[in-house]
């Protein structure tokens, strides 16, 4: 009986949530199932379109440079207007980019219409992250947060499988499988779950010392009064860096290791494995770490993601790669349900959504950077090097994290003997 009252323990932060939080959990799932495309953009521009490593690179360092301009408009629409309206348009828009790749033969147009839907998949971004966040409170915001990560990732465990049978057999079906989830998940949203964009008095908001307070002035004005979130941003750019690399080299990695169509198909595991483990293991990974602050946490999963990925450079076998995947993924729910939690706990209400967009460009260039940096360091260099790169910089980006926690803690100490 203590074994099963400790299990279901480990539940109660998701217990008495919005019933909104719930909806947008349904639709993370059914959305994630059809994710087909995202994870074997590499292998389509190579092996598909025929570029080489190098123009690879440079086409997903555009797909994901892309979200600086779209993070910035959907911020700005978001704070400014309806958020579900615009979260529900610029993913529907998203969808029909994907859902035209399915009806053309493979040429230079379908690498473009993949920016298109980088593009608006990056403009929903913020507003959905600012919906969670308008959903919850401090109390139980990491339980929120985390149950949406969650959601993504049960879907996350068996797309990729899915993903790598139609990417050898039924290559259209990649495009509109993905197109066709999207518009459900949509759906959902839009009939399920209110507009909660925040009202507030600013006069009264400005006595108050709660750092979710609204605030007057533009993004880089109330950015600069809060110094914390350039810093976090900063670290977490070299960490999103090492991070790039599961989506860019490791894809890479496996058809070296076991030939173009056995590698998309063992990549393709070992992302099914990534989600299996967020499924498993997310409510007790939150449960044995809520008590630490939310930078300890990302701190801890930059040490995660240095052992994980960096084994790589020793490993070939298949049974040392699924371990690695492990290692990494416990990295990667320690650093995804903590960095919206404390984006999140430090953002004024009044500029939630542009906060968001602000924080993931900043950390966002260290990904987009990554496989236009590993691509043209890959024609003078074996690809297992990259995974000792990978290392020292996670490694690194740990110990700044857990100085930057440190000092954390220190003021906000201080700021409550002020007070």
């Amino acid at each position: 009986m203590k074994i099963l009252q400790h299990f279901r323990d480990y539940f109660n932060d998701y217990r008495g949530l919005p019933r909104s939080i719930y909806f947008i959990f349904l639709s993370r799932i059914i959305n994630s199932v059809g994710a087909f495309v995202g994870p074997l953009i590499t292998l389509l521009l190579t092996d598909k379109i025929g570029l080489s490593t190098a123009e690879a690179g440079i086409f997903v360092t555009m797909s994901t440079a892309v979200f600086v301009p779209a993070s910035m408009i959907g911020g700005y629409l978001s704070d400014r207007f309806n958020r579900k309206n615009t979260l529900c348009l610029l993913t529907l828009f998203q969808a029909l980019s994907y859902l035209a790749c399915g009806f053309l033969q493979m040429s230079m147009t379908i690498p473009y219409l993949l920016l298109a839907a980088s593009f608006f998949s990056s403009a929903a971004q913020p507003a959905s992250s600012a919906m969670a966040a308008d959903l919850s409170v401090k109390s139980n915001r990491q339980g929120a947060f985390s149950l949406l990560y969650l959601g993504t990732n049960i879907g996350f465990a068996v797309g990729p499988l899915i993903a790598g049978f139609l990417y050898k057999s039924y290559l259209p079906l990649l495009f509109i499988g993905d197109a066709v989830t999207t518009i459900v998940s949509v759906i959902v949203i839009f009939l399920n779950v209110p507009e909660t964009r925040p009202e507030y008095d600013i006069e009264e908001e400005v006595k108050s010392e709660d750092l979710e307070r609204a605030e007057e002035g533009s993004s880089l004005q109330v950015l600069f009064r809060r110094p914390q979130i350039l810093v976090f941003g900063i670290i977490s750019m070299f960490l999103s860096f090492s991070y790039s690399q599961v989506h860019f080299s490791l894809p890479l990695y496996a058809n070296e290791l076991f030939g173009a169509n056995d590698g998309a198909r063992v990549f393709g595991m070992l992302m099914s494995t990534n989600g299996a483990v967020v499924v498993l293991m997310t409510i007790f990974i939150i449960g044995k770490t809520k008590m630490f602050e939310a930078s300890t946490n990302v701190a801890m999963s930059a040490v995660f993601w240095a052992v994980g990925l960096g084994m790589l450079y020793y490993v070939s076998s298949l049974g040392m790669m699924v371990l690695s995947t492990v290692l990494w993924t416990i990295g990667e729910i320690l650093n995804v349900t903590n960095v919206g939690v404390y984006i999140a706990n430090n953002s004024p209400k009044s500029h939630r959504a542009r906060f968001n967009s602000l924080y993931w460009i900043i950390s966002g260039t260290g990904q987009a950077m990554g496989p236009t940096i590993m691509g043209k360091y890959l024609l003078h260099n074996p690809i297992k090097n990259v995974w000792a790169l990978t290392f020292f910089i996670a490694l690194v980006c740990s110990a700044a994290m857990f100085f930057f926690s440190i000092n954390e803690k220190s003021r906000i100490g201080n700021s409550v003997e002020k007070q």
